[in-house]
């Protein structure tokens, strides 16, 4: 198979006249959905998560004082469970838009995969997919480029491939349980460009913080999260 470059994904989805106008976004009917939601749960969007101290909360609230005591948040009161891997309680073909943040670098790349094709099945034709993510080749590229004798260990916490300790007691054993911290997958723009065009996305592009002219996706995104990350935007054909 052929490598995919920035560049050649371009020139492809360019020949097919696959750029979005703001014209077009505008034009596509649907609800938003946000999965891996975390705290950020505006009130314009559907927003899920899977986490397991979410569901405890939710399903068992008498331990919720123990989660809180432990250092787990209090999630808002719209957000529903949905575990996008399994499958979200989404129609198909019925999302203008969908939204993740650091969330897809949990996931195992089978998983990974499942959630792309999941997430290309909920959105209308001409909906748009927005996540972020870190960059692992901004990290390599830091790490190679660092003479700091601690530039290794930086990159290892930064990308959360390392474990600086492996707590004891209830605490530990909460977080082993209930916690999915690991990113299990790294990813730069080229791969993940070419896993989104074999599910069949269109007009795959680098994003930047708010340069999606839909306001809708401003309500979820935070500079925060983007600040030396992968961001990425593509579409469902029409």
């Amino acid at each position: 198979m052929p490598t995919v470059t920035s560049l050649n994904v371009q020139s492809r989805v360019e020949r097919l006249g696959a750029w979005p106008s703001d014209e077009t976004q505008r034009n596509v009917v649907g609800s938003y959905i946000q999965f891996g939601c975390g705290l950020c749960a505006p009130l314009t969007w559907e927003n899920f998560d899977a986490g397991p101290a979410f569901w405890i909360e939710k399903n068992l609230p008498f331990l919720k004082p123990l989660l809180l005591k432990r250092g787990f948040p209090e999630y808002p009161a719209n957000i529903r469970f949905g575990d996008v891997i399994k499958g979200l309680p989404v129609a198909p073909n019925s999302a203008a838009g969908v939204y993740c943040s650091h969330v897809l670098e949990h996931l195992a790349l089978n998983e990974f995969r499942r959630t792309l094709r999941n997430v290309y099945a909920y959105l209308a034709p001409g909906g748009t997919f927005r996540f972020v993510l870190p960059d692992l080749e901004w990290l390599a590229k830091s790490y190679v480029a660092s003479s700091d004798a601690e530039a290794a260990s930086r990159f290892m916490r930064d990308s959360y491939l390392g474990v600086d300790e492996q707590k004891g007691g209830v605490s530990g054993m909460m977080k082993l349980l209930f916690g999915r911290s690991a990113h299990l997958w790294m990813w730069d723009y080229k791969n993940m460009a070419r896993e989104l065009e074999t599910v069949g996305f269109i007009a795959i592009r680098r994003a930047q913080f708010h340069d999606n002219p839909d306001p809708r996706f401003q309500e979820v995104e935070d500079f925060g999260r983007w600040e030396n990350c992968l961001g990425v935007e593509c579409r469902k054909p029409e």
